[in-house]
């Protein structure tokens, strides 16, 4: 008898054990995080690619930000010369993002994102260009709410 309570223990124990760790490195996401999550990143796209407003980097991005974007590494100054560069342009295209998320984990104060994003771009209601990226997003909670710290970006052919 002693024997069966003390492997009981030791299961019960070494279930317990691996629960905790799981939650610790994997933690449960709430559906508002999730929406969150999505807010960021389709917020974003609005707002800054599509919207190319430079004054609301700040509600999306955390100081430090950067982009590994096709083989470089933008942070938000680059981003702001990015806008610039388009805001020049005389006949801009418009631009449309819509996002099918692959993942979103949350793991202690951050959450991981996963998706993929499709732009088209119109000019007088016309398409004039479609493109599509695999990327991926690190948001972390700040003082000021929860911002996007990283991103990944990868076009894709098809």
């Amino acid at each position: 008898m002693k024997i069966l309570f003390s492997s009981l223990f030791a299961s019960l124990l070494l279930i317990s054990c691996q629960t905790r760790k799981k939650d610790v490195l994997q933690g449960s996401i709430s559906d508002d995080e999730i929406e969150i999550a999505k807010n960021l990143i389709q917020g974003s796209f609005d707002d800054l690619w599509a919207g190319v407003d430079s004054t609301k980097i700040k509600n999306y991005h955390t100081d430090d930000f950067i982009i590994l974007e096709q083989g470089e590494i933008w942070d938000n100054e680059r981003i702001k010369e990015y806008m610039r560069g388009q805001l020049s342009r005389a006949n801009r295209p418009v631009r449309t993002n819509r996002m099918e998320y692959i993942s979103i984990e949350k793991y202690g104060a951050s959450i991981q994102i996963a998706y993929w994003n499709y732009a088209d771009f119109k000019l007088n209601d016309s398409l004039v260009g479609k493109a599509s990226w695999l990327e991926s997003a690190l948001a972390v909670k700040t003082e000021n709410g929860w911002r996007l710290k990283m991103m990944h970006s990868t076009g894709v052919r098809k």
